[in-house]
């Protein structure tokens, strides 16, 4: 990372459940590097890979790993495999040392790299304790780089105009800790069309979609009849809404819910209409050219 001078200090007290790692924490700051070296209480480590859903399955990378406490505890207490990353040569010795110490050597790899050119496409889970213009800073590349559905997971600094899907606070030792959890988005917007046969009519729908990180906006046409959509959220790649008004002579409201696959999407809609109520299955396709970034990132995807 680059260097930058900024003020930060901060005292915990910190007792390792590992005899292998220190319960000595350094909290001195190199000043080449932008964030300072100061671990992650356990009780907070282990409340934020529960609320990541950590498993067997899951590959965690944690981005300025410190003493490597995240990722052994994510492996030994949660059987995933995990990677740590640190640019402070100290930190990753370290962080080796103490996999060594937890018998973990064969499930964790440590690199020495920096967070802003490391290759860490392959996450399920990301792990984070930096600082705030650090997350930021971040956040584009995490956004354009991680797959929809990978989670992940802060300590203390939230994403600002990113709201986290979770979020729970912790009062340890008379100081308060704060954990974010978003769940990376696919991109939805653009226009997205599909024909659907009522009778002997088809039925010509159009939908708009505008998109801020996890939340989507927009407009259903039916037959040129344009309704706003309502309640549109992504979960990864996962989305649902609403949309309905006045339409041939009656009332319609319609729930839409469904997946995103590139520039397809598929799922089911839930028509009710007076007392009358139908699910029917549909599919869209979106036109390439009016994908739009989601906001904060810097790529389209």
């Amino acid at each position: 990372m680059r260097k930058t001078l900024m003020g930060f200090l901060i005292a915990l007290l910190l007792v390792s459940p590992f005899d292998g790692i220190s319960q000595e924490p350094d909290y001195l700051w190199d000043y080449q590097y932008d964030v300072p070296y100061v671990p992650t209480p356990y009780e907070v480590v282990n409340e934020m890979l529960k609320i990541a859903g950590v498993g067997k399955n899951d590959i965690l990378y944690d981005l300025g790993c410190g003493d490597g406490r995240i990722v052994i505890t994510a492996v030994k207490e949660f059987g995933c495999s995990g990677v740590g990353i640190d640019i402070d040569p100290q930190r990753i010795e370290e962080s080796k040392n103490n996999a060594a110490d937890e018998g973990v050597t064969d499930r964790v790899t440590f690199l020495q790299q920096n967070l802003f050119e490391a290759d860490f496409s392959k996450a399920t889970v990301v792990t984070l304790y930096l600082l705030q213009s650090v997350n930021l800073e971040l956040r584009p590349k995490l956004l354009r780089v991680l797959k929809p559905g990978t989670r992940i997971v802060s300590h203390d600094f939230s994403m600002r105009d990113w709201e986290a899907d979770e979020s729970l606070e912790l009062d340890l030792d008379r100081r308060n800790h704060s954990i974010y959890f978003w769940v990376i988005p696919a991109n939805m917007s653009g226009t997205w069309k599909w024909t659907s046969k009522t009778g002997e009519k088809n039925n010509q729908y159009v939908l708009e979609i505008e998109q801020q990180f996890q939340k989507i906006n927009g407009n259903l046409s039916v037959d040129g009849m344009r309704f706003p959509i309502e309640a549109g959220e992504l979960a990864g790649d996962k989305f649902q809404f609403t949309a309905g008004g006045k339409l041939n002579g009656g009332t319609v409201q319609m729930s839409f819910s469904g997946r995103v696959k590139g520039n397809s999407i598929a799922g089911s809609i839930k028509t009710e209409a007076q007392s009358a109520s139908k699910t029917s299955e549909w599919k869209a396709e979106r036109d390439p050219s009016t994908i739009a970034p989601i906001e904060g990132s810097d790529t389209l995807r």
